[in-house]
Formats: C-alpha cells, structure tokens, sequence
C-alpha cells in the first residue's frame, strides 16, 4: 500500500508540474521577435538544485553484527549491502542530493543521509511477592552515515527540457553498532564499518517545468573497499575483516529535484 500511496503522488505531481507548464508556455509572450528560449530549462552558473532520491537504500552496514562478550565473536565480513542484484525500489526514499553549477555546464554534487539511535541502559527488577520482575533493558546505540561528494558535466540534445550528464562520485559511509548489559559485560561491545570508493556516474534530468525536474542515474562502474573493527570487551581482542567490491550497471536511482 504504501508503495502505491508513494508511486501515486509522483504521478499527481508530475501531471501537476506538466500542465502549470504549459499554462505558462500558453501565456509566455517574448520580448522582442528574436526571443531566446534556448536556456529557459538549463541549468546556469550560479543555479542550485535539491533533489528526493529514491532506490536501494545507499547505507552500507552489511555485516554490523555486535560480537558478544561470552560466546563466539563473529566473522560475519562488511559488504556493500547497497549494490544488490536484486531488491531494488523506485518508491523507496533513500536521501537527498544537492548540486551547485560552478559554471553552465559542470555541477558539484552532494549527497547522502544519516541516522542515529540510543537506548539508555535500564537495570532489570527481580520479582518480589506478587510483584514481576521487569528484564533489563540493554543499552544500544547505532549509527548510519553516508556521504558522496562529486562532479557531473551536462550536455545539451534536441529537446530543450532533455540535459544528459556524465561525472564521478566519492562515497564515504560509516556505521557503528554499540551494546552493553550491566549484568554480562564489563564494557561495551561494537563493530566499526568504515568505507570508501570511487564511482562513475551517467544520468539524465528531465525538466516538467522552469524549476521542476525528475531524473534518473546508474553507476556504470562502481569500486568500493568496506573494512569492520569488532571488539568484544576491554581488553579483548579485535577481530578485523575487509571486503573489496567492484559492480558495473548495479545501482540506479530516480530523482525528483527543484531548481533554485
């Protein structure tokens, strides 16, 4: 359902922007017989875009499994859970990008998302007479993180509102799960994942109107180098692991942005 709800907006939307437009192309009156329209969608030096992006989830956390102090530590390695040959959503919201035209043809890209939790520790409660016992509650705390800065160049076609674009993209991505239980551990136990890459970039913005546009974009070539820190206890052991990933045409998006 929600799904639907998600895909049904986009359409209302789009037929919205479509038909203000041309209402406004309907009233548009030049100012002089040789009016130029050939820039009334692109982009300018200057212009700044905001854009909803939606698809596979861009986090990396594959592999955040919290070692336990008593028992066997994982060897569960990091991945780059968000390259999947499957299970992949256009309804899914997935974060927010921002681009800045240094000039009329080569914008700098911004991306990405955060999300953080915590959970206090809560000590448990025996039971008493007639009174439960109340479980302890573990504390936990869990951390997201991605960032891609970049660079995309646009090109112009035949269709005044149609702007290709080529360009690269550095992904930073962090996450970080943390739990302690007074009763077992002497201190918090967590797993780091820390990552990087490099990608290439190819996509395509459509503009419905002036300052309205949707878009669609895939890494055609994609590297990315994840490694995991796991530490049971103070004192204890790490265990590291590290997971090399390469992908071509594996990670699409779709964007509905605004020019400012």
């Amino acid at each position: 359902m929600k799904n639907y709800l998600i895909l049904s907006f986009i359409l209302v939307f789009t037929l919205f922007s479509a038909n203000a437009q041309h209402k406004d192309d309907a009233t548009h009156e030049c100012t002089n017989a040789c009016c130029d329209t050939t820039n009334k969608f692109a982009p300018q030096k200057g212009d700044f875009t905001a854009a909803m992006v939606f698809g596979r989830g861009a986090y990396l956390n594959g592999g955040l499994v919290v070692p336990s102090s008593n028992s066997t530590v994982s060897g569960a390695a990091p991945f780059a859970n968000d390259v999947s040959a499957n299970d992949n959503s256009v309804t899914n919201m997935v974060g927010a990008e921002g681009r800045y035209y240094a000039s009329n043809r080569f914008a700098i890209t911004l991306s990405g998302g955060a999300i953080l939790r915590n959970t206090p520790y809560v000590l448990g409660i025996p039971a008493a007479g007639p009174l439960p016992a109340y479980q302890a509650v573990v504390a936990n705390e869990t951390i997201d993180l991605n960032v891609s800065i970049g660079g995309q160049w646009l090109f112009n076609t035949k269709n005044e509102r149609l702007f290709p674009y080529l360009g690269f993209a550095i992904p930073f991505d962090y996450a970080r799960h943390s739990q302690f239980d007074q009763l077992n551990d002497l201190g918090a136990r967590h797993v780091d994942i820390t990552a990087f890459g490099v990608q290439a970039v190819a996509g395509v913005d459509y503009y419905l109107a002036k300052d309205v546009y949707f878009g669609f974009d895939v890494k055609p070539v994609s590297y990315t180098y994840a490694g995991s820190v796991k530490t049971p206890g103070p004192g204890q052991f790490n265990l590291e692991s590290e997971t090399d990933t390469v992908s071509f045409f594996a990670q699409f998006s779709f964007k509905l942005g605004f020019k400012f």
